[in-house]
């Protein structure tokens, strides 16, 4: 079964940071045949040159997705569906949500900056409230980390994909979700580790899809919950972190944040987060 992702929205900022970002959304949509929507939004006035940022077309000539001498105009001719929107607006966060609710997608695609809980309180956080608010799948790239697409070839490189599960929201959703992204990225004998803070049986409820020689292995772990998903991501050397999640429930969540949002503040590797149904 393909990937749910008819439209695929990446807000960028013209910087390096954002660009691996980039790099990911160009990847899943010309593998999803998704209409990626990018969008610029500038506090002021609005950029001369946006037309010529972030360009596309060098990313797939590089993968060998466009014949060398190709442009922008370009680009449809490798299956990519495009449009580019800016916006001008002191708040982003209010930006993106306006525009995803004229125009909803399947899936964000977000660069995020890992800050302390200090400069939590002195940095406008923009990814986190976005995903939270528009309810929207969304794959969160910390911007100091390389990601599971090469940049040099655009091959995909998930070897090893962290799923934490909880008895709610329903983890059935996160397995079922990695293995259509391993079927449609082709990433034969991926490795899907399961890890459950509390006892063993949910974990014998779930269904594990066995194609494309996947592989899933269970953990019972014990202690906090962010603290194992962390040290279980480093130790394993995890490709991607795959959570369905529920937002938040109490204001001790609204002060520090939902699980899976302190778990994105310390990862290592992407994490795609699934919200669950409402």
């Amino acid at each position: 079964m393909p990937l749910p992702w008819g439209t695929i929205f990446h807000p960028t900022d013209f910087s390096l940071d954002s660009h691996t970002a980039l790099l990911h959304a160009v990847k899943l949509a010309a593998a999803t045949k998704a209409e990626l929507s990018i969008m610029h939004i500038d506090p002021e006035v609005a950029r001369g040159d946006f037309e010529d940022f972030p360009r596309v077309s060098p990313i797939l000539k590089r993968w060998k997705l466009l014949p060398p001498g190709s442009g922008e105009e370009h680009v449809a001719q490798a299956g990519l569906s495009m449009q580019k929107t800016r916006a001008t607006s002191r708040n982003p966060t209010e930006a993106l949500l306006r525009q995803l609710a004229a125009h909803p997608a399947d899936l964000l695609i977000m660069a995020t900056h890992q800050f302390g809980a200090f400069e939590r309180w002195q940095h406008r956080a923009v990814a986190e409230p976005v995903a939270r608010i528009s309810h929207t799948p969304t794959l969160f790239v910390p911007t100091h980390v390389e990601g599971f697409v090469v940049k040099e070839t655009g091959e995909p490189k998930l070897r090893r994909v962290l799923i934490p599960v909880n008895e709610k929201p329903d983890p059935q959703m996160a397995i079922d979700l990695t293995a259509r992204l391993a079927l449609t990225l082709g990433c034969e004998g991926l490795t899907g580790l399961l890890i459950h803070v509390g006892d063993d049986r949910m974990l014998s409820a779930l269904r594990y899809p066995m194609h494309n020689g996947l592989v899933w292995r269970t953990m019972i772990c014990h202690g906090d919950v962010v603290d194992v998903i962390l040290g279980m991501g480093a130790d394993f050397d995890v490709d991607l972190i795959v959570m369905a999640t529920e937002g938040h429930h109490s204001i001790l969540d609204m002060m520090r944040g939902s699980t899976m949002e302190r778990v994105l503040r310390g990862a290592r590797c992407p994490l795609l987060a699934i919200p669950a149904p409402q």
